[in-house]
């Protein structure tokens, strides 16, 4: 009878354990988003007079869950290109993509709507 009841205990411990990693896993997915969201393709069209646009923009959630993701924040970086300080970041701008992306999913969002950067 002692032996069974070490069984049980060694048992209900790696259980307990097992649900404990999926529950790190579960955060670590909500609290770094962008370890599991890829954006793979995009188009940016910069007018002189006007700021730039970006549309037809790929996503895709990578995660092993269940997690949906929405209101994708980005940053686009601008660099020169001009030959004296080429590669040099002149420029950055941060916004939010009003799109929700589903578990496992790819896929292009902004097809009919350009969001402004």
């Amino acid at each position: 009878m002692h032996e069974a009841m070490i069984v049980l205990l060694l048992t209900s411990l790696f259980c307990a354990t097992g649900r404990a990693e999926e529950i790190d896993i579960k955060n670590l997915m909500i609290n770094n988003p962008e370890w599991y969201i890829k954006i793979t393709d995009w188009h940016v069209y910069a007018g002189s007079s006007c700021p730039a646009i970006i549309h037809h923009v790929t996503i895709e959630n990578t995660s092993d869950s269940d997690t949906a993701y929405k209101d994708i924040k980005t940053r686009v970086r601008y660099y020169s290109t001009i030959y004296e300080n080429y590669g040099t970041q002149i420029s950055q701008e941060t916004r939010v993509l009003p799109v929700i992306v589903l578990p496992h999913g790819k896929e292009t969002y902004l097809k009919n709507v350009a969001t402004p950067l």
